[in-house]
Order: C-alpha cells, then structure tokens, then sequence
C-alpha cells in the first residue's frame, strides 16, 4: 500500500472512557445507523484532527468527549493526530498532538498523548507527512497563521470528505467550495494537488501574485501622491502670488517642486519675513495680461490640433484613393500591358499608339508610388506634431486654471486691503492662511517618490521563473485526465436523462463540471440542468473517484481516503426521518431524546426490490470494484440503508448502530462533563 489510509478513530471521555473505531486498509468500510447516532459526526472528528479552526462535532459528543483521535496507516508507517474537545460555547485550545513512526501504541487518555504542538506547528508536520512540499513563508505572512495561496492539509479535506451538502447538491462541487472563507484557498491551490506546479514553482507564483498586488498598491498610492502633489502645488503658488504681492518673498522658479513651494510659503509665514515691497493693483494687470496670452496662444493652439485633425483625415483619405488607383494600375504589370510592341500582330506595320499609352501608364505607375511613399512619411510627423500639441493644450489648461485662482485671489486681496487700512493687518491676516495651509500639509507629501524598479525588476524574474505557457498546457493535461476517469466512473453509475451515455469535462478554474451529451447534437449542460439528485449523486461520485485515480497516478500528497455520507440519500430520502425531526445530527442533542420518542423512529431503511434498490445496488457494487481495482484506496462508507442480502456489505460493516440495540457513536452510558 503506497497511499495513507485511516486505520481507526479513537474517542475519550470522562473516567477513562475509551471508544475505538477500526478501519481495514484498502478496503470498503460501512458504518450504518439509525437517525441521530451520530454517523456523520465521524466525518466532523477526522476534520477536527486535520486543523480545523472550529470544532464542529454535535453538542452531544462534546459533552461527553475530553478529546479526540485518528490514526493514520501507510504500509509499516504510522502517525496518529489527537485534539482536545472544548466545551460547548467554547472556541478549541491552541494545541494538537501529533506523533509519527511504526507500531504505535493508540492512547487511551489525554495523559499519553505525544507530540504537543500549536496547531499550525502540527498541520505543518502531517503535511510534511503526507508530501505536502514546504513553501517559504512570505514578508507579508504572519507566524501561526495559515496563508491561502499555501498547500496544507487544509485543502486536501475537499477532495477526501463527500459530505451530506455536497453528495447531491446541484451548486455545491466539492466540500467547502460552498463557503465564501474556505474556497479562495481550495481554488488557489488545486493546480499544486492536481501535479500542474511543483513546490517551488507554487511558491514562485504565490510570491509573484504578492508582488503584484503589492505593486498594484504602489502604484495606486504614487498617482493618488502625485494628484495630491498638482493640487498642494497649485494651492502652493496662489498662497506665494499673495505673499509676492504682500513683498513677503520673490517669485518662485517655473520648475520648483513642491518641497520648495512649501518651503517659501514658510518662510513667508514667518514672522521673520520683512516685505520687500508695498502690494499694488498693478499685480492684477500684469496677471489679466499673462492669462490674455495664455487663453490666445491656448486658443491657436486648439486651431492647430484640429487643423492637423483634419489634415490627417484628409491624408487618410487620399492614402486610400491613391492605394485604390494603384492597384488598378497594377493591372497593368500584372497583364504585362507595359510592354506593348511597336508592330501591329495584325498587318505587322509599325504604330506608336501602343507604346505610347505603356509609356504614360508607367509614369502614372511612378507617380502614385512617389505620392503613397510622400503620405506615408507625413502622417507619422502628423501624429507626432498632434501628440505635442495635446500635451501644449495641457499644459496651457493647467496653467490657465492657475492664473484664473492667482487672479482670484488678487482680487480678493484686493477687496481685503480696503478692510485693512494697516498693512501689517494685511500681513497678519496671510500668516493665519498660510499656517493653517501648512498645518494641514501631510508629511508624506513632501518626501520623495517612492522607487518602483526594484518591485518591477523582482515581477520580472518571477514571470521568467513561472512559465505560464507550461502550466497552461500541463493544466489542460491535468483536467483532461480528470475529465477522462470522472467520465470512465460515470459511465459505471446509474443515472437518468440527459446523463444517460453522457461524458464530464472538469474544470479547475472555477471549479465546475459540464456533462456533454452524447452525439454531435448534443449540448453541453451545467448541473442546475440535470434536474434529478440521482444525476447530481452519479456526478459527485464520479468526480470523486475520478480526482483519485489521478492522484494515484501522479503520485499527489492526498490520502486514498473517500468518505462518503450516505448515498441512499437521493433514492431514500425521507425514510426513517418523522415529519418533525431533522437528520442533522449536529444540531440537535438527539441522543438525550425522551425514550418514547426514540422508540417510535424506524430503524435502519427497509429497502425492497424496486428501481431505488437497484440503483443503489450499483453504487454498492461500483464501490467495492473500484477499491479492489485500485491501489491504497480506501472508502469509509456511512449509511442508513443496510443490505442483509449482500455478503460484502455485511462483511465490510465495521459499525452498525440500531436502536434496538441502543449503539452509536457514543455510548449512552459516558458521564456528562463538567461545565468547569
């Protein structure tokens, strides 16, 4: 056996209360039961020992179990993972016990367990276990904390439990795929578990995946700066036109950056700014003068763009009628009509006639080409004498928007200094402005741009290093196998139209399955357009096996495990279930249920010769072929339905909870735990 199988799941309880399960390896294991004896809790404590963050077993168990267990078997290799089971209303320790080796000892009680760990310590060690490759951790990761685009035992679980959500659920593919938390991070890293990338070539995409997201945020902040740095520059000059005019400072540089705008609107805050000279209406003439030229050469400016506009459409124009003329012309060469004889074929006598319109068709030949080749140069100088243009008419809106609020604020000011006969007044009142202008400025601002090169340079290593034209195709090699066994296992179930004789194609990108029709007719559908639980259960088994033998066969890190909660389901679904109890047994106490109403629920499903029964003989006997033709491949079955009548299934029933015997998960008799 090549591949990890569950060897037994162990439950402890108060006073050295002790209950085992034993699975056979390689084999189909059967747990049946009554409603409400806790089958599929069984499935909730192997997913409690692989990690999770919630413990999700059944009120009832919680209040009688201390801790929980599974033992893990591959060949001569074992490894055992226990967790302790807190109380309900209570969130699970931050530890688990992990121990791996051969022939070990099961502990019957907290006090033996070994190999205490924090839980992501413990998933780390049982994915190096199961062959999970580790990946570094990233800058951005924080310790203890598990990362989405990681592979860990975490994201195995879908391809391992078929749960009652998914086993005949139209929209639900895989376990977890259902919740918004636990599918980003099943998706991000199926390529991993289907064999698409290796280790280093996971770890090289998360890491490329974080650089451009980081780089996205970069960029975002520098444009968002450097829109704030327009407006503080703008704001800047108009605070430093008010305090030229006051003769607070001189005027600033053209090209001044917005470090040193800011710089001189201090100095001229500062109470020790003298005024060179005595503001004067004449400011406002010699702005009014700038914005006149500024809005004419603006102006000219926009004539030109637009005079080029139609220049190069009419250049385009007679490009395309010159071309026209050409190739009727060409003609000419083609039908070697240039090279017309001197002597009529006729009578043999000389004529020029001929000639001479081969002549002029040559020259018109020249002509055109000379004009095409001339259009041709010119409409790049065109575009590029357009380009500058737009960037002139730019820069003269900004420059107008900045003249238009200097102009503003003279006349403001001016409105101002009549209010303040005393320029000192005037001054002071600058200051307050200005302080406040500066108050506000944010320090982030000032400090230089932040350089992107070296994010840029390590995006483009990455890119080299990920190949992405090979993971496109090893991905569609990997699909497509899934594709082939998912369809080889359907073609095995029993099923209704339109799956009769139809095939699956998988995807992994959304995760999805489509069902192809048979025949050249045939449509492609979606789930939701099967119509029929006995098609959606046909599907998710298929699927189910399917990704199984392709992890046998690319040798992936997941367990040969499938546990399947209760096929009958779709054939069976309302037997043994009153018309006011729910078959969840997670959420109800229904093992403390008063006696009367335990005895009036029927037991195990009677189950009669009709289609149902047939369909679900074929699963039955699909799974036991399947187990026995593959290698390391183990089935833990739990079911209502019991078959008296099949020696297999009765020999692979390793549990079998019936309320006339009063059996189940756990026994009746386990004391109730202390609430302290």
């Amino acid at each position: 056996m090549k591949r990890w199988n569950i060897a037994s799941v162990f439950f402890i309880g108060e006073e050295d209360a002790f209950r085992i399960i034993e699975l056979d390896a390689d084999r189909v294991n059967i747990i049946t039961g009554a409603s409400g004896t806790g089958k599929s809790a069984v499935i909730k404590a192997l997913d409690y020992c692989l990690g999770s963050s919630k413990c999700q077993l059944p009120v009832y168990v919680r209040r009688r179990c201390v801790a929980v267990g599974v033992k893990w078997v591959r060949g001569a290799d074992e490894m055992i993972s226990c967790r302790q089971v807190p109380l309900v209303g209570k969130e699970p320790n931050s530890y688990m016990y992990v121990t791996t080796g051969r022939n070990l000892k099961i502990p019957r009680s907290v006090g033996e367990f070994e190999g205490r760990g924090l839980v992501a310590v413990s998933k780390a060690r049982l994915g190096e276990a199961f062959g999970i490759e580790a990946m570094p951790m990233a800058e951005s990761e924080q310790p203890g904390k598990d990362s989405p685009d990681r592979p860990s035992i975490r994201q195995f679980a879908p391809y391992v439990f078929v749960t009652k959500e998914v086993i005949d659920s139209e929209t639900v593919l895989l376990h977890g795929l259902d919740s918004s938390l636990r599918a980003p991070p099943i998706i991000s890293t199926m390529p991993y578990f289907l064999g698409v990338v290796t280790g280093s070539t996971a770890a090289a995409e998360r890491r490329l995946r974080q650089a451009r997201r980081a780089l996205e945020i970069d960029v975002a902040r520098e444009e968002a700066r450097v829109a704030k740095d327009s407006v503080l520059k703008q704001r800047s000059r108009v605070l430093l036109g008010e305090a030229q005019q006051l003769g607070l400072v001189e005027s600033p540089p053209e090209g001044a950056d917005e470090a040193f705008l800011v710089g001189m609107v201090r100095r001229a805050a500062s109470p020790a700014a003298r005024p060179l000279q005595y503001p004067g209406a004449d400011q406002l003439d010699g702005l009014q003068e700038r914005r006149q030229a500024t809005l004419k050469e603006l102006g000219q400016t926009k004539r030109k763009l637009r005079a080029l506009a139609v220049t190069e459409q009419e250049s385009l124009d007679y490009e395309t009628a010159v071309t026209t003329q050409h190739q009727k012309l060409r003609i000419a060469e083609h039908l070697h009509l240039l090279d017309v004889p001197t002597k009529c074929p006729v009578c043999e006598s000389e004529t020029a006639s001929g000639a001479e319109v081969a002549v002029a068709m040559r020259r018109s030949l020249q002509t055109i080409r000379s004009e095409t080749s001339a259009v041709g140069r010119l409409r790049p100088q065109i575009g590029d004498a357009a380009a500058q243009l737009n960037k002139r008419v730019e820069e003269l809106s900004g420059l107008l928007r900045e003249l238009d609020a200097a102009v503003a604020s003279t006349l403001n000011q001016i409105a101002e200094a009549k209010q303040y006969a005393d320029l000192a007044q005037l001054q002071s009142f600058f200051r307050g402005k200005a302080t406040y202008f500066l108050e506000t400025v944010e320090d982030q601002l000032l400090k230089p741009a932040k350089d992107l090169t070296k994010q840029r340079d390590e995006i483009a290593d990455l890119e080299a290093k990920v190949d992405a034209d090979n993971r496109r195709i090893r991905m569609r090699r990997a699909e497509a196998a899934v594709s082939q066994y998912a369809s080889e296992v359907f073609s095995k179930l029993p099923k209704v139209e339109p799956c009769v004789d139809a095939e699956l194609v998988f995807s992994a990108r959304e995760p999805a399955v489509s069902i192809i029709e048979d025949g050249p007719e045939g449509a492609v559908l979606s789930m939701a357009d099967l119509g029929s639980d006995q098609n959606w259960l046909a599907v998710h088994v298929a699927l189910a096996f399917g990704l199984q033998r392709h992890f046998e066969k690319e040798r992936r890190p997941v367990p040969g495990v499938i546990v399947l909660d209760q096929l009958s389901r779709p054939y069976f679904p309302n037997q043994g279930i009153g018309a006011n109890e729910v078959e969840d047994e997670g959420d109800e106490d229904v093992a403390e249920v008063e006696p009367d109403m335990a005895e009036d629920r029927p037991d195990e499903i009677s189950i009669s010769d009709d289609e149902d029964y047939v369909a679900m003989r074929q699963h039955i006997d699909f799974l036991f072929k399947e187990v026995q033709a593959r290698s390391g491949l183990q089935v833990l079955l739990l079911e209502h339905a019991y078959f008296p009548s099949d020696p297999r299934y009765v020999s692979a029933t390793k549990e079998r909870w019936t309320k006339a015997s009063g059996k189940g998960l756990i026994p009746r008799d386990w004391k109730r735990r202390s609430a302290m």
